[in-house]
């Protein structure tokens, strides 16, 4: 099983235990985070020609940048995706959406102590991260969705 995946089977794990500890629970977030950030990731570096190459490139990937990327994706505004399959928009824009949203709530699993996770809570996260991943499957092999895994490397101009 690819990291990723692995990586996906630990949130739905750790996020499933009976009586989970909020460790728990807060690593089962984190760890459905790290499984889309590592799929988008290797799925990019996977259409790198250089098998030599593809560590390196996989370590260029900016949390930051991959945010602000696919903020911008889910504006219809800034990407119209005119004359484009809009069944294959909404999911890319659903994909996008759930990076933010489990970026966003990565950070608040790992960095606020003061928010109170329940066992509810979790499982939903690590299902968005599940469902995001079997979107990507259908839509990988598009070229809306192959623009995005490049623009995930490249600083968003304003």
């Amino acid at each position: 099983m690819p990291y990723h995946g692995e990586l996906l089977q630990q949130a739905f794990d750790l996020v499933q235990k009976q009586n989970p500890t909020q460790a728990d629970l807060r690593r089962g977030i984190s760890a459905a985070y790290y499984a889309l950030f590592h799929l988008l990731i290797s799925e990019t570096v996977m259409n790198w020609r250089f098998d030599e190459s593809r560590n390196t490139l996989a370590r260029m990937f900016d949390h930051g940048v991959m945010a602000r990327v696919s903020n911008r994706i889910v504006d219809p505004r800034v990407f119209p995706y005119d004359g484009v399959d809009p069944l294959v928009v909404g999911k890319l824009r659903k994909i996008a959406k759930a990076f933010t949203q489990l970026q966003d709530n990565r950070h608040i699993a790992d960095y606020d102590n003061a928010t109170y996770w329940t066992s509810t809570d979790a499982a939903e996260e690590v299902k968005k991260a599940a469902i995001a991943f079997v979107t990507w499957g259908e839509i990988r092999n598009e070229k809306i969705a192959q623009d995005y895994l490049v623009s995930l490397l490249i600083k968003p101009r304003n």
